[in-house]
């Protein structure tokens, strides 16, 4: 299925009882996607990473997207993911990036994403501020 669909959305598996509605409307999009439930409370985020990194990458999948709620360290670490996979196996693949904060979606650029990794690019931000 994920193969016929040519897009992966990731989604933290906590969306799934949090905010259904919202999954459902992502999973529409652009005619459909092939749905992924990760938690990496529960699964090493190593883990996870090499078998998204084997999906994308013998898939050929056109674009991969992660839905997950804001503010989680453990979240947080599934958009890392795709950027890596991205940068290093699949450069060609179109990545998104969304959060859900109090119900609300918000679109995260991959270049926060980037950022968010580095706390002293962070405090820059703030001591430039």
């Amino acid at each position: 299925m994920i193969r016929e669909k040519g897009r992966l959305l990731l989604v933290g598996s906590c969306m799934m009882s949090r905010y259904p509605e919202i999954v459902e409307e992502h999973v529409k999009r652009k005619g459909g996607y092939a749905i992924l439930q990760v938690c990496l409370e529960e699964t090493h985020v190593n883990q996870a990473g090499f078998k998204i990194g084997s999906i994308v990458r013998y898939s050929n999948l056109e674009e991969v997207v992660a839905l997950t709620v804001d503010g989680s360290p453990h979240c947080v670490q599934l958009h890392f993911v795709i950027e890596d996979i991205k940068r290093h196996f699949t450069p060609d693949v179109e990545t998104d990036h969304y959060v859900v904060e109090r119900g609300k979606v918000h679109q995260i650029s991959p270049k926060a994403v980037k950022r968010a990794r580095h706390l002293s690019k962070i405090q820059k931000m703030f001591d430039k501020g």
